[in-house]
C-alpha cells in the first residue's frame, strides 16, 4: 500500500509540475518550482529527470532551466485533434448511419486497446455494445485490427504478447492465422470481423487520415450477422470511405 502510494504521488507531482508551465511563463527552474510547489528539491530533481528521459520536459543548456519539451507538444496534439476529430466527424457519421442503418462509431488506438469516441445508433438497432468512452480489445473488434494493422510490427507483438483471450468461438487466438488477418487487412485496407466479440454481432471498419496522411482513428458499421454478407459488406466500405474522405477534407480545412 505504501508503494502504491508513492507511485500516486509521484505521477500527482509530476502532473503538477507540467501544468505548472504556461505561456507566460515558458522556463522554470529547480528552485522555483520547489518552492511554488511546495516539494523539495531533490523531489523536484528527481522528477524533472524523468520527464527529460520522457521528452515532456527539455533543459536549456543556457539558462539550465527547463522547458515543455516535444513529448508534451504531442501529447496536446494528439488530445487536440482527437477533440476535433470528434467534433467534426458528428454529422458526417450521422448521415452515414441513417444511410447504413446500423450503429456506426468512431475509435482510436490505445495502448493494445481501443477507446470508442462517438457512437451513433438507429432506433431500429440497440442490440450493440460499447458506450462512448469504453474501451475494448483491438484483436478482436474490426475498429481494433484496422488500427492495428498500421501500427508497428512490434506493437502488433506485443498485443499479442498479452494473449488473444478468446470472447467467442469465432475469436481468433491463432498467432499466425492472426498475423495474416492484419496482412490481409494491410492489403485491402479495410477490417471485418465477423462475431469475434459478440455472438450474432459484425463489424467492418476503414481509417481516417489526418492532413499528412496517416491513420488517426477509425468508422466502423456494427449490426446483425444477417447484414454482413459479402456484398453489403462492399456496399458499407464504399459509403464509409466517402464519409472518412469528407471528415479529412474538413479536418485540413480547419
Amino acid at each position: 500500500m505504501a508503494r502504491q502510494q508513492e507511485v500516486l504521488s509521484s505521477v500527482y507531482n509530476a502532473i503538477r509540475i507540467l501544468k505548472t508551465f504556461s505561456s507566460t511563463e515558458t522556463e522554470l527552474g529547480i528552485s522555483e518550482l520547489s518552492v511554488r510547489l511546495g516539494l523539495a528539491k531533490s523531489t523536484v530533481y528527481r522528477l524533472m529527470k524523468t520527464l527529460t528521459e520522457t521528452r515532456l520536459v527539455r533543459q536549456n543548456e543556457d539558462t539550465q532551466k527547463y522547458q515543455l519539451g516535444i513529448g508534451a507538444f504531442e501529447l496536446g496534439f494528439t488530445a487536440y485533434h482527437s477533440m476535433q476529430l470528434h467534433r467534426i466527424s458528428i454529422p458526417y457519421l450521422e448521415k452515414l448511419m441513417e444511410s447504413v442503418r446500423k450503429v456506426v462509431r468512431l475509435g482510436v488506438y490505445d495502448n493494445g486497446g481501443i477507446v470508442y469516441l462517438s457512437k451513433h445508433t438507429p432506433d431500429s438497432d440497440q442490440a450493440t455494445i460499447s458506450k462512448i468512452g469504453d474501451r475494448t480489445p483491438s484483436y478482436c473488434s474490426a475498429v481494433g485490427k484496422l488500427l492495428l494493422a498500421y501500427q508497428d510490427d512490434s506493437e502488433i507483438d506485443n498485443v499479442i504478447g498479452e494473449g488473444l483471450y478468446p470472447y467467442t468461438a469465432k475469436t481468433i487466438t491463432n498467432e499466425e492465422h492472426f498475423k495474416q488477418q492484419i496482412d490481409e487487412i494491410r492489403r485491402v485496407g479495410y477490417a471485418v470481423t465477423m462475431e469475434e466479440l459478440r455472438i450474432g454481432i459484425c463489424s467492418v471498419a476503414i481509417p481516417v487520415y489526418n492532413d499528412m496522411g496517416k491513420v488517426m482513428a477509425a468508422i466502423s458499421v456494427t449490426g446483425q450477422k444477417a447484414h454482413f454478407y459479402p456484398n453489403q459488406i462492399q456496399q458499407y466500405v464504399k459509403e464509409m470511405k466517402m464519409y472518412s474522405r469528407l471528415i479529412t477534407e474538413r479536418l485540413n480545412m480547419d
